[in-house]
């Protein structure tokens, strides 16, 4: 045997004692427990108590609890516990189910009966039809609140859905001729729905009967340009709360987390939910704040969540949250941090976006009407008659015009008329076994075998409750948190160089910026080898895109080289964007010894105004290696005569080898051609020469030819024949000009 719970036995307890009742009282399951439950959500003065009793009601899901959540749904002072009752009331009258009796003895039976009734006894009756307008809203926006499609793309509006349904709330009785005429039709296209076989015709949405618990509806569509929910949402650096938080790779970096929601719409919002999904590397989520609802970290299949939760936004209100986290970004690659989608739901109650609204509803069910007739006692002729109709159905009647003609209906006189908006809704409300009359009245028959016949008009329906409802998700797709981040390059030009020579080195390094947020301050700091030696400022190029900087600060001093670029943003290269350039060139000098090697780092900051802590990336360069290089070029002439009775022929080879260890370049060699010789035919170069010249000199012809560069153990050579037509002398052939 279960021991009773009551309200009384909490009336002064704390609210946590309360809600624990209310708690354990849901768990019991009968109708003791439901008829507490009842107290609670009417005489507790903490709305959380009574919207803790409302939620547990609706859990025991019993039809006995209509009538009690729609008379808290009409006097509660709180919105939140008023909204809380409307929507069970609903969903009990579509899927109550009674529930068992109790375990309490009988004698607590009785007397939580006698409470419970004393509570309901202006509630009798129930509401038969059901009538509801759902929408439903599901759209994507942009960081300004502008309308977009899944690519990100702008539009002009969107498009919702929607469906009108009627439900029979009751549990025996069936409801027919059901017609419900509707206002702002023009504003939604309706589809029919043959599997149930509705459809809108005009303004009306009639149903020939509806079986006890059953419901149809007819679909709809509507065009919205906008929602009137504007969602704003920050990130920023925790050390520095007016700048966007700026990642290093590798590092942890601490964020804020602001959101803010403003409701535009001229009514309410309800049950909001916002959900701003987080990546799961994100860590040490917490300090929420919030200046309504409640505010917490969650999860839920997609993914971790930062969770706000609000009852009620008015109407031009607008409400704040916020949340620090920390993350870190990999030391490996160029991606950005990117933060998660940000889920709004919300409800519209009571109105509908598309402008469709409710005119009348009308529906019939079994009713029994009556006249008595009764002649008087002392005046045969004289009956005194009286109207009665009877309520035999489970649901409350409206009577909205009884007409009773004396005689025939369509050749009578109206003897009797009674107009339901004459009078309060009470007086015009029948409930359920109740039978109402008119006031009674006298008609005189001079015919004694005549009883008097009448006809009747009724005007009558099923009550009915009438919702409506939105039921709106707002998107705002995540993104990618802004993000300033560089990389540098370095390379060196030649990598070997001579000993004991004062040789030029290029050095040119590249940076490019990564990140999504612009650089506008940037500084390469190069670590010159030892021993080199620096550029002077008019040998250095600063390039974008081919164009030179011509405004930067230069300084070389301790073994280093530092060019700043300051402000980029007032420079005509503007701010270095994300993927693009510099590139900073310049040559240095060494003087070194032989197998010597040398490498170099550069160190390149970047910033941007107001500053912020800068980032930075190194590169290394190198080896450049020294090798002992010592020149010997040895170039001779090699003549073999080739000559016969018919001409005096010669065959003359130029050859140069590089018997050293270093590269020499431009190698000439010039041959003398006496006078009295001529070519024989054309010269064969191996390799081919970058440069040859014919020239006239005494006595002959000089013939030049260039190498432009000779590697060492390389031969070069050159062969050609002469012929002297004539007397000539055969040791001019052995003549070198210049090799």
């Amino acid at each position: 045997m279960t021991s009773k719970l009551s309200y009384d036995q909490y009336r002064n307890s704390s609210k946590d004692e309360k809600i624990g009742a209310i708690k354990t009282l849901e768990r019991q399951q009968n109708k003791s427990a439901l008829h507490a439950l009842f107290e609670f959500a009417l005489k507790d003065q903490d709305k959380d108590v009574r919207k803790a009793a409302i939620d547990s009601i609706v859990v025991l899901n019993d039809p006995e609890a209509v009538s009690v959540l729609q008379r808290i749904q009409q006097d509660d002072r709180d919105r939140g516990a008023r909204n809380k009752a409307k929507d069970g009331a609903n969903k009990i009258q579509q899927f109550g189910r009674p529930l068992g009796e109790s375990e309490f003895s009988e004698e607590d039976e009785e007397r939580a009966a006698d409470d419970y009734r004393a509570l309901d006894e202006s509630e009798k009756g129930q509401a038969g039809l059901y009538v509801k307008i759902q929408e439903t809203l599901q759209y994507r926006i942009d960081r300004d609140n502008n309308l977009v499609d899944e690519e990100g793309e702008q539009i002009d509006g969107l498009v919702g859905t929607g469906k009108l349904e009627i439900a029979n709330t009751g549990s025996k009785d069936r409801i027919w001729a059901v017609d419900a005429v509707l206002e702002g039709v023009d504003e939604v296209t309706f589809e029919a729905d043959e599997e149930q076989g509705t459809a809108v015709f005009g303004n009306s949405f009639a149903l020939k009967e509806l079986d006890p618990k059953s419901s149809k509806y007819v679909p709809f569509e509507f065009q919205v340009e906008a929602p009137k929910l504007t969602v704003k949402e920050d990130f920023w650096d925790l050390e520095k709360e007016d700048s966007p938080p700026l990642f290093t790779r590798g590092e942890e970096s601490g964020m804020k987390f602001t959101l803010q929601l403003t409701n535009e719409f001229d009514y309410p919002l309800s049950d909001v939910v916002v959900k701003k999904y987080i990546l799961d590397d994100a860590t040490n989520v917490g300090d929420f704040d919030a200046s309504v609802g409640k505010l917490n970290q969650s999860s839920d299949d997609d993914g971790s969540h930062v969770l706000w939760e609000i009852e009620e936004i008015e109407a031009g209100d607008t409400v704040e949250a916020s949340c620090v986290m920390k993350v870190t970004l990999p030391e490996e690659g160029n991606d950005p941090y990117l933060i998660g989608d940000t889920k709004t739901t919300y409800k519209v109650v009571e109105k509908s976006l598309s402008g469709l609204d409710m005119d009348t509803v009308t529906g019939s069910s079994s009713v029994f009407q009556f006249i008595s007739r009764e002649e008087q006692e002392e005046n045969p002729g004289d009956f005194d008659c009286l109207f009665e109709l009877e309520n035999t159905s489970e649901f409350e009647m409206d009577l909205k015009e009884v007409k009773i003609y004396e005689g025939p209906l369509d050749e009578g006189n109206i003897r009797v008329e009674w107009l339901g908006k004459d009078f309060p809704e009470e007086e015009r409300s029948i409930d359920p076994g109740e039978t109402f009359s008119l006031d009674p009245w006298t008609i005189t028959v001079e015919d004694d075998n005549m009883i008097p016949q009448f006809g009747r008009e009724l005007d009558l329906s099923v009550k009915y409750i009438y919702d409506a409802e939105v039921v709106a998700e707002c998107v705002l797709p995540g993104y990618a948190l802004p993000f300033m981040g560089i990389e540098v390059t370095k390379t060196y030009d030649p990598l070997e160089i001579p000993s004991f020579r004062r040789t030029e080195v290029i050095s040119e390094q590249v940076v490019k910026s990564i990140g999504s947020t612009e650089i506008m301050y940037l500084q390469l700091q190069e670590a010159l080898p030892e021993g080199f030696e620096g550029p002077e400022r008019d040998q250095i190029e600063v390039l974008k895109e081919g164009e030179q900087l011509e405004d930067f600060n230069f300084d070389v001093s301790d073994g280093s080289v530092v060019i700043t670029m300051e402000h980029l943003e007032e420079t005509e290269f503007g701010p270095l964007a994300q993927d693009e350039e510099i590139l900073v060139k310049y040559p240095i000098y060494a003087t070194a010894k032989p197998e010597e090697e040398f490498t170099g780092t550069v160190t390149a900051l970047g910033n941007m105004y107001p500053e912020v802590k800068p980032i930075s990336a190194e590169a290394e360069a190198g080896p450049i290696t020294v090798v002992h290089q010592r020149r010997k070029l040895k170039i001779g002439k090699m003549v073999s005569s080739t000559s016969s009775e018919e001409a005096n022929e010669y065959e003359v080879v130029l050859r140069g080898v590089n018997d050293g260890t270093a590269v020499i370049q431009n190698v000439e060699i010039t041959d003398f051609l006496p006078q009295g010789f001529e070519l024989a035919g054309e010269t064969h170069e191996d390799p081919e020469v970058g440069f040859e010249e014919h020239s006239s000199v005494n006595n002959g012809q000089a013939m030049k030819w260039i190498f432009e560069e000779v590697q060492p153990d390389q031969k070069v050579e050159i062969r050609f024949k002469i012929r002297a037509p004539g007397e000539h002398d055969p040791h001019e052939v052995y003549r070198m000009l210049l090799g």
